[in-house]
């Protein structure tokens, strides 16, 4: 009878454990976005061998080394293969172009900034190297296949339902205040160009327009010509411009602007000229369409 009542012990819990495991268990942690502040964040998750793991209800997701955690608040009911569950801050979800997340969490964040990888806990982990994770608002780590690293892309949150969409968190690229010349020659052919990124907090990289004399607006609010531009020239002031460009229509004269761009074919302001009009150039937005440029962010104030 003991020998019994001991194999009969051995097979109910056979039975039991895996029921207990299963149902939450194929889920990984998929894709993870974060701005600059934190403030702006969500955690992907995805089921992309399971098929009705379920009850994720009261499993977590935690950032590491922070331990910043999040318990899963609801479990769901479907089929669960190639399945998503979209885990968000408020701030995230009021984006244009985010797809309404399955769980909004309350208050805090979901991770650190500094964090090197986030878990489903005890269940799998998305790890990175220091310093991986985007914070330009726009990129974030996902993975391309099942046990894979995490890779940089263009930011693709989608919910349970199959919604999926695009944010930009990006903050706008402001103007560049205090720009001084100063000749390194007689003739110009080499300046020194200094401006002012700490006014406005711009911490982007930046491209010198210019233009020659017939490229002027004839009228306030008109659109300025370019001849070029000298692109990626940094974040750090002063600059040494060498060698400048030359008219090509006989007057002599060149002007130019610094301007920030975030290397992502977008350039900050202009500045204003007389009645606070932004001046312009050709693309859109009144963008220059130099430097790989194809549109300009009016987001910001500062600078203009």
């Amino acid at each position: 009878m003991r020998l019994v009542s001991r194999i009969g012990l051995t097979v109910s819990l056979s039975l039991i454990a895996p029921a207990a495991f299963a149902g939450a268990h194929t889920w990984d942690i998929w894709e993870v976005f974060s701005n600059a502040s934190g403030t702006i964040q969500f955690v992907e998750m995805k089921d992309p061998i399971g098929t009705a793991e379920d009850f994720i209800g009261g499993h977590q997701i935690r950032g590491n080394p922070s331990g910043a955690l999040y318990t899963i608040a609801n479990s769901l009911s479907g089929a669960t293969n190639n399945k998503f569950w979209l885990v968000a801050t408020p701030a995230f979800a009021a984006l244009p172009g985010a797809p309404v997340p399955d769980e909004i969490k309350p208050s805090g964040f979901l991770f650190a900034v500094s964090d090197t990888s986030v878990d489903y806990v005890s269940l799998d982990t998305m790890t990175w190297a220091a310093g991986a994770l985007p914070l330009d608002g726009i990129h974030s780590l996902q993975r391309p296949g099942m046990n894979l690293a995490p890779v940089s892309v263009v930011n693709s949150p989608t919910n349970f339902h199959g919604d999926t969409g695009s944010v930009n968190a990006a903050p706008p690229i402001p103007g560049v205040p205090g720009l001084t010349v100063a000749k390194n020659v007689a003739d110009g052919s080499s300046l020194t160009v200094s401006f002012n990124t700490a006014t406005c907090g711009d911490s982007n990289d930046h491209q010198i327009l210019y233009g020659q004399k017939s490229g002027l607006p004839a009228a306030l609010g008109g659109q300025f010509t370019l001849l070029g531009g000298t692109c990626n020239i940094g974040g750090t002031s002063p600059y040494t411009w060498t060698a400048t460009p030359d008219a090509a229509d006989g007057s002599g004269l060149i002007w130019f602007l610094v301007v920030g761009e975030n290397n992502a074919n977008k350039e900050g302001l202009w500045g204003t000229q007389t009645g606070n009009v932004e001046r312009t150039g050709p693309g859109t937005n009144g963008a220059s369409n130099v430097c790989s440029i194809t549109t300009k962010d009016v987001g910001s104030s500062c600078g203009n």
